[in-house]
């Protein structure tokens, strides 16, 4: 057999130590793709691992499965459905055999969301014959496969590992994507119990569950790692280790400019801190800015506030429960404020949107919002974001950034502030012989910056996200004071601290951008890259909808993005092209594009997913994004 992959059939010859072996009777082939294969051929039967063409069906008995991601099982789909028998991690069973089961309940969850998992789930269920955990093995004939238990990218991930002809390979999923690579950061948020830290704010949840699989597969001394994704290889030792080394060297900047220092305090932060960096680690964290209290023509309550002007009118900011409006509507029965005259959403978490539409009727008062954040107050179901609220606010007033409005002493400055979550906004108040206070929603505390959910879109680029934000406070001079609506106290930041918060930041990037698979660390911290509008669509038996796949381009160069759409039974477009692949072309750096397709939804009632793969120089990944559809009969109206 000749040395090198074969790449979906065709041979590719690559400077690799990796080659095809057969000795023995046992032979293992080795095809680098989207989703790399691997076969391994025993003496009496033979294994798939993550995948194969479906032609080689007939001569496997088994296809062994690392995880349950539909981006990744989708290569194996076709084996099993011509009757090649399943493995899988008995860990993640639940998601594999039912995945129906989480679908009907995402109705729900959707909305409010705080556990921050990824819904790259199969649309339906696969057949396993058989679940293993850590020590089960997968007898070929003079060859045995290994399970061992690799948990970091899934709650519940394994590995395969075998030797043949002398060498170790450990087939290691998607924990590792290339030397010192993963596939993206976002993947490891989750709840970090013993810290008392929920799914929401745990950045980086699982990197001590990846860091104690990474010692597990090191023990096994391996020969060559081949991962579902990314570059077989073949050394790897530094492979592990360097990865180690990026996700400690992460950890611990994320940890020395944390806005939750502030929230959680020192016990539990320390109690994350040692999960990943070890008992004896070094860590540390920026002290707490200057503070105070707030001003006395501000008005506090939960993560509202209110502008009182000396005249009796007043602008809310925020209004996430009934309790704002029946705390407001005291004040002004006690004559201290006469009327609320707007109401401006610094973004859409729930906390701060869940009773805006009722505070605007009760108050017959306008509402404003940032331009850029207008339609996912609108439309919240058109979108999948951490803690989004389920209650449209029907009209809004848009504003651009830098506009102003005069109210009466003040003058309100709106700006968009990608801070916190890439939907959000800020308001300026600037009023004569006083300190400027900017609202600034949840993007800073006094102890840092509130990049914790990766999964809000915390983008690292020089001109928008956090950076952009910190420019922002710095042009403000010395003299201000800064509001998040969860802190009872204003505070502001020195220069040094400014300075100290941006360095963070930028090196916080730079340790993404070593670990990215791809050409830039925006994709690794940004999952809404490639995204399907509307993400939640309630429609009749065969209505027509219109989808868009947007596309940015966190990339420093030109693209081409090719998305193949994977209809649901039943659905089809009627789009003028009828075919499933399009291309976005010479889409610029940095720029937003979009595909549109009209699509005819399937007549039975149901539970569906539209899902897209997306091709770019580099980047080849199948069954990525999708959108949830809901078939209802009682459905009159237009899709919505």
């Amino acid at each position: 057999m000749k040395p090198g992959f074969v790449l979906w059939g065709l041979v590719c010859v690559i400077t690799s130590s990796v080659t095809q072996v057969e000795t023995s009777g046992v032979s293992i082939e080795i095809t680098k793709g989207p989703v790399n294969s691997v076969v391994v051929r025993g003496e009496s039967r033979a294994a798939a691992i993550y995948g194969a063409q479906e032609a080689a069906a007939p001569e496997l008995d088994w296809v062994l499965l690392a995880h349950h991601r539909r981006d990744v099982v989708w290569a194996a789909r076709p084996l099993v459905e011509a009757g090649v028998k399943a493995v899988a991690p008995e860990a993640e069973r639940e998601l594999i055999e039912s995945p129906e089961t989480f679908w009907e309940a995402f109705k729900v969850s959707r909305f409010h969301d705080y556990q921050q998992q990824s819904t790259k789930i199969l649309e339906k269920s696969l057949a396993v014959n058989r679940w293993v955990k850590g020590g089960d093995q997968i007898d070929l004939g003079g060859v045995t496969l290994t399970t061992i238990e690799t948990p970091g990218f899934t709650r519940g991930s394994v590995s395969y590992a075998t030797q043949i002809d002398e060498k170790k390979y450990v087939f290691t999923g998607d924990l590792i994507a290339g030397v010192g690579k993963v596939l993206d950061i976002y993947s490891f948020q989750d709840a970090i119990p013993e810290a008392n830290v929920g799914g929401y704010h745990g950045y980086g949840g699982r990197f001590s569950a990846l860091l104690a699989s990474i010692e597990k597969v090191k023990a096994l001394q391996p020969d060559v790692l081949v991962p579902a994704r990314g570059e077989i290889m073949t050394n790897p030792q530094l492979a592990l280790e360097s990865l180690a080394d990026r996700i400690r060297a992460l950890y611990r900047s994320y940890l020395s400019t944390s806005a939750l220092n502030w929230y959680f305090k020192e016990e539990h932060m320390a109690i994350c801190a040692r999960r990943v960096l070890g008992e004896s680690a070094d860590f540390s964290w920026m002290a707490y800015s200057a503070y105070d209290d707030t001003p006395d023509w501000i008005w506090v309550k939960g993560t509202s506030r209110l502008i009182i002007s000396e005249t009796g009118h007043s602008l809310l900011i925020d209004c996430g429960t009934t309790g704002v409006i029946e705390g407001v509507k005291d004040l002004i029965n006690l004559g201290v404020i006469d009327k609320v005259d707007g109401i401006f959403v610094t973004h859409y978490h729930d906390d701060h949107t869940n009773a805006v539409q009722a505070a605007a009727e009760v108050f017959e008062c306008p509402v404003y919002a940032v331009e850029n954040y207008v339609d996912i107050l609108q439309n919240p179901g058109n979108y999948h974001m951490p803690c989004l609220h389920h209650t449209p606010i029907k009209e809004i007033v848009a504003k651009q950034h830098g506009d102003k409005l005069p109210f009466h002493e003040f003058t309100l400055t709106f700006r968009s502030f990608p801070g916190q979550t890439f939907y959000h906004g800020a308001l300026l108040a600037e009023q004569p012989g006083q300190t400027p206070v900017f609202f600034i929603g949840d993007a800073f505390s006094p102890s840092g910056m509130d990049d914790y959910c990766v999964l809000n879109r915390n983008l690292m680029h020089n001109d928008d996200g956090l950076l952009n934000c910190l420019r922002q406070i710095r042009e403000l001079g010395e003299n201000y004071w800064l509001i998040n609506e969860h802190i009872f106290h204003v505070f502001r930041f020195s220069k040094n601290e400014l300075a100290t918060l941006e360095s963070g930041f930028r090196e916080r990037a730079a340790i993404v951008r070593s670990l990215s698979l791809w050409d830039d660390e925006n994709y690794a911290v940004d999952e809404q890259w490639a995204c399907l509008y509307p993400y939640g669509v309630e429609a009749r038996p065969e209505a027509v909808q219109p989808f868009q796949v947007k596309l940015t381009n966190h990339s420093p160069k030109p693209r081409d993005y090719r998305v193949t759409f994977r209809l649901p039974e039943g659905a089809q477009f009627v789009s003028a092209t009828k075919d499933l692949s399009i291309v976005a072309h010479d889409v610029p750096p940095g720029a937003l594009a979009s595909v549109q397709v009209m699509i005819k939804l399937p007549a039975k009632p149901g539970n569906y997913l539209i899902r897209v793969d997306v091709q770019s120089d580099g980047i080849d990944v199948r069954d990525w994004v999708e959108s949830f559809v809901m078939i209802d009969p009682s459905e009159t109206n237009e899709p919505k």
